[in-house]
C-alpha cells in the first residue's frame, strides 16, 4: 500500500522530531571522538615521533588520510553537481548524501595538516595575516596552498549544502515548538514556499552546480602538486 504524502512526511521528520533512539550512537561516538581527542593530546605532549614520524620520515600517515578525505569530498561533490545538472528525478536522496559526506570529508581532512604538526599551538602561523614582526608565510609551503584550498572548497560546499536545505528547515519550524522552532525559523531564511521562492533557489543551486565542479578540479590538483 502506498503512504500518503503527509506519511512520508511524518516519517522523514521522525528522526529530528523523537531522536532518542540516537542517544545510544551519540554517546558512542563522543566516546570515539574523545579517545581520539586523548591520543592527540598524548602526540602533543611527547612528541610527534609516537607516530612513526621522525628523519627520514616527514609526512607518513597523516598525509595519506588528509589526501584520502579530501578526495572523498571531491567525490561526493561532483557526484551531487552532476545529477543536479543532468536534472535527474530521482537523484535527490543521492545528492543529499554526497553533500553532506563532502562537507564532513573535508573537515576531517582539515583536521589532519593541525595533527601533523609537531606544535599545534602555533597553527596560526599558516594562515597569512598582518604581525608586529613582518612574518609571512612561506608561499611555496605546501601547507599554506592547503589551508587555501581546503577553506575555499569548504566555503562553496556549505553554500551548496545549506541551498538545498532551507525549505527543510522551513518544514521543522512548522512541525517544531519553542527554542527549536526559533532556530530553525532563522536557518530557513524566512523560507515561505512561494513559486518565486522555489525559482530562485534552484537557480541558485544551478549555478552553484556548475561553479562547484571546477573548483573541486582546482582544489584537487592543488592538493595533488603540494603534497608529496
Amino acid at each position: 500500500m502506498a503512504k500518503t504524502a503527509e506519511q512520508m512526511q511524518r516519517d522523514l521528520l521522525r528522526p529530528v522530531l523523537d531522536s532518542r533512539r540516537l542517544t545510544p550512537a551519540l554517546v558512542g561516538l563522543a566516546l570515539l571522538v574523545l579517545a581520539g581527542f586523548s591520543a592527540w593530546m598524548y602526540q602533543a605532549y611527547t612528541g610527534i615521533g609516537v607516530a612513526g614520524i621522525n628523519r627520514p620520515v616527514f609526512w607518513g600517515f597523516y598525509i595519506t588520510n588528509f589526501v584520502f578525505w579530501i578526495g572523498i569530498s571531491h567525490a561526493g561533490t561532483l557526484i551531487s553537481a552532476i545529477l543536479r545538472l543532468s536534472n535527474a528525478t530521482w537523484r535527490r536522496p543521492i545528492t543529499r548524501c554526497a553533500e553532506v559526506i563532502t562537507v564532513f570529508a573535508l573537515l576531517i581532512g582539515a583536521m589532519f595538516p593541525l595533527i601533523h604538526l609537531g606544535r599545534p599551538w602555533l597553527a596560526f602561523w599558516l594562515a597569512p595575516y598582518p604581525n608586529q614582526r613582518g612574518l609571512w608565510p612561506n608561499y611555496r609551503s605546501p601547507l599554506v596552498w592547503d589551508f587555501f584550498a581546503i577553506n575555499t572548497y569548504l566555503i562553496g560546499s556549505l553554500i551548496f549544502l545549506i541551498l538545498p536545505i532551507i525549505p527543510d528547515c522551513a518544514l521543522l519550524r512548522d512541525h517544531l515548538s519553542g527554542w527549536r522552532s526559533k532556530l530553525y525559523g532563522m536557518l530557513c531564511l524566512g523560507w515561505r514556499g512561494t513559486q518565486k521562492q522555489w525559482r530562485q533557489l534552484e537557480t541558485a543551486m544551478h549555478i552553484r552546480a556548475i561553479l562547484i565542479i571546477p573548483l573541486a578540479v582546482s582544489v584537487h590538483t592543488i592538493v595533488s602538486w603540494t603534497s608529496p
